[in-house]
C-alpha cells in the first residue's frame, strides 16, 4: 500500500511540474484593500501558490458595489497599481501580456500574472478606456458580474430571473474591440441572452473562466448543458469553479468538484475543460458577519470545499483526478494545456 501511495505522489509531482493555470483569482481586490501594507504578494500569496505548483494566475479586477458608480475607474486603476507595485517588489512574479512573456516567465521559474477584468464598470461608457486597460495589461474581460451595467446583464443566483435583454450597443462595441485588440472574451456571469449574443459576434474560441454545471447547481450564474455545448462547438474552454459546486454544504466536496469536470468533459470533450478556482474564502473570512449576511442576501451563501480552499490544495485535486481514472494526458490538459491553447489563439 505504501508503494502505491508513493507511486501516486510521484505521479502528482510529474503532472504538476509544468504548473497549473488558474484563470480566476480575486488577487487585485485583496491587494487594494491591504494597500497600506507592503510585500503582501510575497508573504501571503506566494507560499500557497508555490505549494500548489501554480504557474499562471488570472488576476481579476473586480469593483464592489460600495465603490460604484463614482469610483469604479479609480479603484480599478488602483488595483492594477498595487499589482504592479507588489510584483516589482518580488522576484517571484511577473505581469505578462503575451504567450511569449508567459513562457519566458515560466522558464525563469516565476509565476505569471495575467490581468483580467470581471465586469466592465471601470470603462464607464467610454470605449477608449478599453485601450488604456489593454496597454496596462488586461488580457481577458467578462462583461458583467451578476449585476446590470453599461454592457449588459449578469445571470442571477437563481434558476431564472435575469433581464430578457441581451447586450447593449456599448456591450457589442466592447466585444468587437476586445477581439480586435486580442483581449480574451470571458462569458462567466453573463445572462443567458447575452451569452448567446456574444457567441454570435466573436470568431475566436470563447472562455468561461470560472463556472459550474447547472446540472448540479441550477442557477443562471452557472452554465447549462446547452451553453456548455455552444462553448465546445467553438473550441472554447470552461474553467471549473470551486465555490458553487452544490447548494448544500454537505455536498460541497472535492468529489463533487470533479463531478463538474467529468460532466463538462462528457458533454464536449476533455479539450474544453480547465481550472478557474475562484478561491474566495480568504476574503470572506476577513469580512464582519454583517457583510457575510449581505452577500448571502444578495447572491448566496458560499460553501467552501474543505480540502480545496486555496492554491496549496491543488495537489488534492490532481490526486483525486488520478483516483477517478483520468489519464496523465487528460490531467495535463485540465491543469494547463487547454488554457495554453487559448493563449496561443488570442495572445
Amino acid at each position: 500500500m505504501t508503494g502505491i501511495k508513493q507511486s501516486i505522489e510521484d505521479r502528482i509531482d510529474r503532472l504538476q511540474t509544468g504548473g497549473i493555470i488558474d484563470m480566476h483569482f480575486d488577487l487585485p481586490m485583496d491587494l487594494y484593500e491591504k494597500r497600506q501594507r507592503r510585500d503582501v504578494l510575497e508573504t501571503e500569496f506566494f507560499p500557497e501558490l508555490e505549494a500548489g505548483n501554480i504557474s499562471v494566475v488570472g488576476a481579476a479586477i473586480y469593483i464592489e458595489d460600495r465603490y460604484l458608480p463614482q469610483n469604479g475607474l479609480r479603484v480599478a486603476l488602483a488595483q492594477i497599481a498595487r499589482l504592479y507595485a507588489e510584483t516589482a517588489a518580488s522576484e517571484r512574479f511577473a505581469i505578462c501580456k503575451s504567450l511569449n512573456e508567459i513562457e519566458e516567465t515560466r522558464e525563469r521559474g516565476r509565476i505569471a500574472l495575467l490581468i483580467t477584468m470581471e465586469g466592465i464598470e471601470p470603462l464607464g461608457t467610454d470605449l477608449n478606456q478599453l485601450r488604456v486597460f489593454y496597454e496596462l495589461g488586461v488580457r481577458s474581460i467578462g462583461l458583467t458580474h451578476s449585476r446590470t451595467n453599461a454592457a449588459g446583464h449578469g445571470g442571477v443566483f437563481a434558476a431564472s430571473g435575469s433581464p430578457a435583454e441581451g447586450l447593449t450597443p456599448f456591450g457589442r462595441e466592447v466585444v468587437r474591440e476586445c477581439e480586435a485588440l486580442g483581449v480574451i472574451i470571458d462569458l462567466a456571469h453573463i445572462n443567458p441572452v447575452g451569452f448567446e449574443e456574444i457567441l454570435s459576434i466573436i470568431a475566436k474560441p470563447p472562455i468561461v473562466s470560472h463556472t459550474n454545471a447547472r446540472r448540479y447547481y441550477d442557477i443562471e450564474r452557472n452554465i447549462s448543458d446547452e451553453q456548455t455545448k455552444m462553448i465546445g462547438e467553438r473550441r472554447g474552454v470552461i474553467g471549473v469553479n470551486s465555490i458553487l459546486v452544490s447548494p448544500q454544504a454537505e455536498e460541497s466536496t472535492l468529489d463533487k468538484y470533479v463531478d463538474h469536470i467529468e460532466h463538462v468533459a462528457k458533454l464536449i470533450g476533455i479539450d474544453s475543460v480547465g481550472i478557474g478556482f475562484d478561491f474566495f474564502e480568504f476574503i470572506y473570512r476577513q469580512w464582519p458577519e454583517s457583510r457575510q449576511k449581505e452577500l448571502a442576501a444578495k447572491f448566496t451563501t458560499p460553501h467552501f470545499i474543505p480540502d480545496l480552499t486555496n492554491h496549496s490544495h491543488a495537489r488534492n485535486l490532481t490526486r483525486r483526478l488520478i483516483e477517478r481514472g483520468f489519464s496523465d494526458a487528460d490531467i495535463e490538459k485540465i491543469l494547463r494545456g487547454n488554457w495554453l491553447r487559448i493563449f496561443q489563439e488570442w495572445l
